[in-house]
């Protein structure tokens, strides 16, 4: 038979495993010529058959055209791997094979794939081979046990991702100059730390990898450990090791604002690349201000004989995740506990504390403590534990480590106290409940910024008026700390006196950006100030730079009540506010807000989307106050950059009573 293809060596089974059909690419492939093998078994091409005949066909047959790679033997007596397919086909006597091979796929086939693959795998020699993107195609057994990281942790990724290297950009221009240049690099030397955090010192070979056009496709290999041989290579990685760890931690801890970021922070620095595991524990009496004794003695001390169980410290474990949800004010931090035996010598010592190796995980961990220091005493202490031991040089890094960290806690408990004062200050001048107004129900919320900052200077209040009026106020000072709360109880007991003694809203304002306490540093608000009232319904409003209120009717249809804003107050531009008036339906919920509650860090919310959010989150307008309050601020965008303050009041109407006791209902006045 003749193959439809030049380059197909085709060769057909009979049912009983006799050879009947030969190609000449088949015989130039074999070396067999048609004469020589047709009718003869099949099995006489095995090197070493294991089946003949009729056997030999049904293995092929259930094979169903899979590619096989056999060794073949020529009519020379030699063999060769020959990659081939076996296809069944009817035949009148039954089900035969063809078997077919691409005599080009077997040109660079001049070894037994299986040897290759055992050799390379085998090798006691680190061999790779990178693309040109300086990924990793291939990485045998020997070299992925130098870098310290499995096979599959290599594949795919780039070499400066995977090594730890003292000076990648010197080893990234060796590699693009193999790659870009065909240059072949010998008598390597370089050095990078293990994922355990563990120096090693190697030399190699990089030479180019082309294809059949000589283009270069990629670049491999040869690397050799060289195990101490090369200590200044070493003592260079474990040098730079150290400083780049000690630069990421100074940029990771400079970005916490609080002292359980602090060290979430350095637990992600530190892990894997110097331990398995950070455990950062603060003496809880350091929150109230208070530091333990520093006493240092001379040298390390092991733990050994512990001290009164009893005398143990209360330490806050921040390496403890906190319950979801929002921390309250002064209970940002995980609920303490008694010190372990080493943390307590710690702290005890103000030194480091060297834990004997633990064996209950099947291979040794180590363990070291180190104490925050810090100008006053003692914070806390720090503990590493990593499969590895410490050496006297990873000890210094964690006494460098500590050092960074002590003053960073210490600057976050100072940010944290000072928090805690102008909450508390903030709590103390926000009104301890609201005004019972039968026909003019309220309920409030107020949470502070979501990412840790300072408590800014929001406020809000109800104010009883006579004639069956009430007063509300909104307002957000601009700033945060101690000068905005300040300021925010200036406003808002202001704004409560200019509405007791009878101001419309607009009038309000303006006297309001008018007041003037000779403080150079005082702080503009913006404020939104209205008035209802209960007989008429009649709601004036007047803004000041502050976002519009939600006006929502019985029948769940909502607007924006929207004034002209005007500019916030204390700025001194005498400008003269102008009231917003109206008729509100009774039952009508009217919702005051400040604009951390709609506002975003990532601006993907404008003002009218993010009102648009709040008119959403309110199904029925005559569920309780409460569950309003609770949906809208459950609207509010999770990484709020402001506090966020909520007045939800339902207006009604206000039913008089006469002298004899009986009701009657009101008749609306015209407004004046």
């Amino acid at each position: 038979m003749t193959a439809d293809r030049h380059d197909l060596a085709v060769a057909l089974i009979d049912p009983a495993g006799r050879i009947s059909g030969w190609s000449p690419e088949a015989q130039r492939l074999t070396g067999h010529p048609a004469s020589d093998i047709i009718g003869r078994d099949v099995s006489v091409l095995a090197d070493r058959p294991d089946s003949h005949g009729s056997e030999l066909v049904a293995r092929l047959v259930r094979t169903d055209g899979a590619v096989r790679t056999d060794w073949v033997r020529r009519f020379d007596g030699t063999c060769r791997s020959v990659t081939w397919r076996g296809v069944p086909v009817p035949l009148a006597a039954g089900t035969g094979v063809v078997a077919v091979a691409d005599h080009r796929d077997q040109e660079s086939h001049h070894c037994d794939p299986a040897a290759v693959d055992l050799f390379l795998h085998s090798s006691p020699i680190g061999l790779a081979v990178l693309d040109n993107d300086l990924r990793y195609r291939f990485v045998n057994d020997a070299l992925a046990r130098l870098n310290g990281l499995p096979v599959a942790a290599h594949l795919g990724r780039c070499v400066l991702d995977v090594l730890d290297l003292p000076d990648r950009r010197a080893y990234e221009a060796m590699l693009r100059r193999v790659t870009e240049n065909g240059e072949t690099i010998d008598n390597l030397h370089v050095a990078a730390i293990r994922s355990d955090g563990t120096p090693y010192a190697a030399v190699g070979t990089l030479f180019p990898l082309r294809d059949a056009d000589g283009r270069v496709v990629g670049q491999a290999g040869v690397v050799h450990d060289l195990g101490n041989a090369r200590a200044e290579l070493l003592d260079t990685a474990r040098s730079h090791r150290r400083l780049d760890l000690l630069s990421r931690t100074g940029v990771a801890l400079s970005q916490g604002l609080d002292v359980a970021s602090v060290a979430a922070k350095l637990s992600a620095v530190c892990t894997p690349a110097f331990a398995t595991t950070v455990a950062v524990d603060l003496l809880a009496d350091t929150t109230r201000g208070e530091r333990a004794s520093s006493q240092r003695p001379s040298a390390e001390r092991s733990a050994g004989a512990p001290p009164d169980p009893g005398a143990r410290p209360r330490i806050h474990p921040l390496s403890t995740a906190m319950p979801t949800g929002e921390a309250q004010a002064g209970q940002d931090l995980p609920a303490p506990r008694t010190a372990t035996l080493p943390v307590s010598e710690c702290v005890r010592t103000a030194d480091v504390v060297v834990m004997p190796p633990d064996e209950s995980q099947g291979r040794p961990h180590h363990g070291i403590v180190v104490p925050l220091l810090a100008a006053g005493g003692v914070l806390g202490a720090i503990t590493f534990a990593r499969a590895g031991a410490f050496d006297p040089d990873d000890v210094l890094t964690t006494r460098d480590i500590a050092a960074r960290t002590a003053m960073a806690i210490d600057n976050a408990l100072l940010y944290r106290r000072e928090r805690l004062a102008t909450l508390t200050l903030q709590r103390h001048l926000l009104p301890a409940r609201l005004p019972d107004v039968p026909w003019a129900e309220s309920a409030h919320r107020y949470h502070p910024a979501q990412n840790g900052t300072l408590a800014g200077g929001d406020w809000y209040d109800t104010v009883r008026l006579p004639g069956g009026r009430i007063g509300l106020t909104v307002g957000d000072v601009m700033g945060h700390g101690l000068g905005a709360a300040a300021a925010m109880g200036r406003y808002r007991s202001s704004a409560r006196a200019l509405l007791t003694v009878g101001l419309e809203p607009g009038q309000l304002l303006t006297r309001l950006d008018e007041l003037d306490d000779g403080d150079d540093n005082g702080l503009p608000a913006t404020c939104v100030c209205a008035t209802y009232d209960g007989v008429t319904g009649i709601l004036r409003l007047a803004l000041a730079g502050h976002p519009p209120p939600l006006l929502v009717r019985p029948d769940g249809s909502a607007d924006t009540l929207t004034a002209d804003p005007g500019p916030p107050v204390g700025m001194g531009l005498g400008h003269v506010y102008e009231d917003l008036h109206c008729v509100v339906p009774p039952g009508s919920l009217l919702v005051l807000y400040t604009d951390g509650l709609i506002e975003d860090r990532s601006l993907r919310l404008d003002l009218e989307q993010g009102i648009a959010v709040l008119r959403r989150a309110i199904h029925r307008a005559d569920a309780p106050l409460d569950d309003l309050c609770d949906a809208l601020m459950s609207a509010r965008p999770a990484d709020s950059p402001d506090d966020a303050t909520l007045l939800v009041t339902r207006l009604t109407r206000l039913q008089p009573v006469t002298a004899t006791g009986c009701e009657t209902q009101a008749v609306d006045r015209p407004v004046r």
